[in-house]
């Protein structure tokens, strides 16, 4: 996208959960595709404040245009152009970095989007800070999605990219929404992010299977038969380790995505469990109990230079790394029961973090390193997912009802998927940070253990 006015972008942390969560906010340094747009004044305590809904967060005011077709654009065509701007809304309004000003029900906006007399005057008066417009135009290399973004506090353009329309149009509108979030935000988009798991298709079968964060292009990965389980992304995006049944035991895999090739990592004798990728995919924790009871251990991706980190007379598993990759927590019983317990990666400092409930278990690290997401039982019996800050002193159940189980973090650390039998068979849903917006986005009958994927490029 072409910036007009390039400029400083704010990174402001994450404060206060609501009086109850105590937050340390980490930006994530990734090379952004664009350019960084004029930084919006706003009072630095005032921005991006990530609380709940009802707590007067604020956010950036949207308002966006119908996209425009030519006159005599053929039907399938310009019932593209829509489907690509619903997506691209949908998209936005997941990111939870938007306000929208929308016409009343059944009505729409009305004022000139043409790029030579755009009323800018007149899409002012929605209340809205940023006007987004899309059009479609043809070139000699073919058809294309031009879009514009006016800041209306100032009456001018401040960006413009063209985007060349392709039979992916699920993926144009995910880049495109992306794009705006990291022009206008703090924050890296989640669009073009993908969702594992594991799903049931028969009473000894689970398969690995992917769909978009949305809920769409569902693609099963493996077809080999038996049981594939706890799915983990490498951070390339680029291969994903799980767990299967071996001839013994059950055993460490990975699988390469883009050809589809799958690596034994680790049959040793004994449960060979949980596997979590580094952050600098240099290593994988897992569980292993070859030694006797299952501890926690590091190896490189192809099975070697094994190292233990924990010994203790209870089972130690479920590894997950802190973004820094400095720490990971896990669970085990070595008190009795199941808790949630940190360390640092070298198995040094070894602390407890849960002490609320007699049965924590699955934590996962946020991606800002504020939080730790992790399942508790509850008194009637359901699990429930949980998030606590790092040091444990203060935590806050997001969800009730049946059971809602293996948290998994968004790249952007601002979501949470998660498999729930709320409907009965296990499928994967997702929520907002704060347990807001639940959702569910596969139905399959049978959906385990999902894995939010880091930013994909394709």
């Amino acid at each position: 996208m072409q910036y007009l006015v390039p400029g400083p972008k704010s990174l402001v942390p994450r404060l206060v959960l609501a009086l109850v969560l105590v937050l340390s906010a980490q930006a994530q340094d990734q090379q952004p595709p664009l350019t960084p747009a004029p930084a919006v004044e706003i009072p630095a305590e005032e921005l991006w404040l990530k609380l709940t809904s009802s707590s007067g967060r604020k956010k950036l005011d949207l308002v966006i245009a119908d996209f425009k077709t030519p006159a005599g654009t053929d039907e399938k065509t310009a019932t593209r152009l829509r489907d690509i701007r619903s997506v691209f809304i949908a998209d936005l309004k997941f990111s939870l970095q938007f306000a929208f000003e929308e016409p009343d029900s059944g009505q729409a906006f009305s004022f000139v989007t043409d790029e030579k007399k755009i009323d800018l005057k007149g899409w002012g008066t929605t209340g809205a800070q940023i006007l987004i417009c899309g059009d479609l135009v043809t070139k000699k290399s073919g058809q294309q999605v031009q879009l514009r973004m006016y800041d209306l506090d100032v009456n001018r353009l401040i960006a413009t990219k063209p985007y060349p329309l392709s039979e992916q149009w699920r993926w144009l509108a995910h880049l495109m929404a992306d794009e705006v979030v990291k022009l206008l935000t703090p924050d890296d988009g989640i669009s073009r992010t993908r969702i594992a798991f594991s799903r049931a298709l028969g009473r000894e079968t689970k398969e690995l299977c992917v769909v978009d964060y949305d809920g769409a292009g569902l693609n099963q990965l493996t077809s080999s038969g038996g049981l594939k389980l706890y799915p983990d992304w490498a951070p390339s995006g680029a291969a994903l380790a799980y767990c299967t049944y071996g001839e013994r035991t059950l055993d460490i895999k990975t699988l390469t995505l883009g050809s589809g090739r799958s690596s034994l990592i680790s049959d040793r004798t004994g449960l060979n469990a949980t596997p979590a990728w580094s952050p600098d995919g240099r290593t994988i924790a897992a569980s292993l109990g070859f030694e006797g009871q299952n501890e926690i251990y590091l190896m490189d991706p192809n099975g070697k230079n094994l190292r233990r980190l924990t010994n203790s007379k209870g089972i130690d598993i479920s590894p997950s790394w802190s973004p820094t990759g400095r720490q990971i927590a896990f669970v085990s019983d070595r008190t009795g029961s199941p808790q949630v317990y940190v360390m640092n990666a070298d198995g040094t400092d070894l602390q407890r973090l849960t002490f609320e409930g007699s049965y924590n278990t699955s934590p996962a690290w946020s991606p800002r390193g504020d939080l730790i997401a992790f399942v508790q039982r509850q008194p009637g019996g359901t699990n429930q997912v949980c998030v606590t800050n790092i040091t444990g002193d203060t935590y806050m159940r997001l969800t009730s009802g049946r059971n809602n189980e293996d948290p998994s973090w968004s790249p952007d650390g601002l979501h949470i998927a998660f498999a729930s039998n709320r409907a009965g068979q296990s499928e994967i849903c997702t929520m907002d940070w704060t347990g807001a917006n639940q959702r569910r986005v596969t139905d399959v009958k049978g959906a385990y253990s999902p894995a939010w994927s880091p930013r994909l490029t394709r």
